[in-house]
């Protein structure tokens, strides 16, 4: 059984060694790409760009939509942006917590369920709870 544990973490270790690159590399393409894609548009101004790059940004990290006003550049560049951008799902950065428990993840992942789908805040007790206020804090109702 030891070594059989042993293997595991030695397999586990290469496997990290080996993906480690492609998910830096991998990270920064989706970094430079907004700010790529945001300059692409001809005859925009700076304010138009950086409207674009915050709102494509606002989206990724599941911030509520907020373009600062609507009748300037950069709430118009923002709207583009927003419209690029795309939250993560709440199952996928629930997990992404290391050393929380089952429990914690599964509250994570119902608080922003419920948040998102305007149900009311209900989070229960224990390591549920806490899971379900970070959770609820990532969702936003529409």
């Amino acid at each position: 059984m030891k070594i059989t544990f042993e293997l595991f973490v030695v397999t586990l270790a290469a496997t990290s060694l080996i993906m480690a690159p492609m998910l830096l590399m991998s990270n920064s393409a989706n970094a430079a790409t907004s700010t790529h894609y945001c300059r692409d548009y001809p005859g925009k101004s700076q304010d138009w760009i950086n409207g674009c790059q915050q709102g494509w940004w606002d989206h990724n990290h599941c911030y509520a939509y907020n373009p600062d006003g609507e009748s300037n550049a950069f709430a118009a560049g923002y709207k583009v942006g927003w419209n690029k951008g795309l939250c993560k799902s709440s199952p996928h950065y629930c997990t992404e917590y290391q050393g929380k428990s089952s429990s914690w993840k599964f509250g994570c992942q119902n608080g922003w369920w419920d948040h998102d789908h305007c149900q009311s805040y209900n989070p229960e007790s224990g390591q549920y709870a806490y899971g379900y206020a970070v959770g609820w804090a990532k969702g936003y109702c529409k």
